[in-house]
């Protein structure tokens, strides 16, 4: 049964899509949306929010990979409230930074910087780039509640995103990919690593310096193959966790 949602869209210097899916959020962590509610139909939202069902969609998507929604396809679907309990599996459907910003609590985020650079050893052979390109670096503060969660920073190859730095940087990173350029990531190599805080994140993340975070760091395909995306980000290892769930164990 759809549950009676009473939101109020209050138009303010956020895009609508992060003020919609903040307001979405509240409404899970309040216990007014509970586990396994549907929401009413993207055409509905939209509709009440005066809002167009792309602006609604977008909201979701930032939902969905985050962890609190889940979609379902046929007749008997629609997006649902998750189940705190249910872990994606790893490599498959969720990615490691997915799945810590889901159980960090992540809500919203902030752009820092974005700026053109020339690219590094490291960033040329993560992106398949000559010493000559030059990258597109974005570091934006994932928060939890108004607290900050992980500070995230994508490298982009600024040939294939041209411009996408005086874009809008609040939303989907990768939905701004997708519809914009025609390169959203559709798969993903991650490693995770323990490291300590440095000066930067001391600053963004209000923690101590020698502080442990989580370091995710990711190099994300699109369908063609090319690797568009070279990612480092560093989670606060106080604020959240990794679960796996394993089909076959072994000693």
């Amino acid at each position: 049964m759809d549950p009676a949602l009473d939101l109020v869209l209050e138009r303010g210097s956020k895009p609508l899509h992060v003020t919609i899916a903040e307001q979405l959020a509240a409404a899970v962590a309040s216990g007014a949306l509970a586990p396994g509610d549907r929401l009413p139909p993207e055409r509905h939202l939209a509709e009440s929010l005066g809002v167009s069902r792309m602006t609604v969609r977008q909201a979701l998507g930032d939902l969905e990979r985050d962890g609190l929604l889940r979609r379902v396809v046929g007749r008997a679907g629609g997006t649902f409230v998750a189940e705190p309990g249910s872990v994606p599996a790893l490599g498959v459907t969720a990615g490691l930074s997915a799945q810590l910003r889901r159980h960090g609590g992540a809500t919203s985020v902030e752009p820092i910087s974005a700026e053109v650079e020339p690219a590094g050893r490291r960033v040329t052979a993560a992106l398949d780039l000559k010493r000559s390109d030059r990258v597109v670096v974005i570091t934006r503060l994932r928060l939890a509640g108004g607290k900050p969660l992980a500070v995230e920073r994508s490298t982009l190859p600024a040939k294939r995103f041209s411009d996408i730095e005086d874009m809008d940087l609040s939303g989907s990173l990768y939905d701004l990919m997708g519809d914009g350029f025609g390169l959203r990531p559709v798969r993903a190599v991650e490693k995770l690593e323990l490291v300590e805080a440095r000066p930067s994140d001391v600053r963004s993340l209000g923690i101590r310096r020698d502080a442990p975070l989580l370091l995710v760091e990711r190099i994300a395909y699109a369908a063609d193959g090319r690797p568009v995306e070279f990612a480092r980000d560093r989670f606060r290892a106080d604020r959240t966790r990794l679960e796996i769930e394993s089909a076959t164990l072994s000693e």
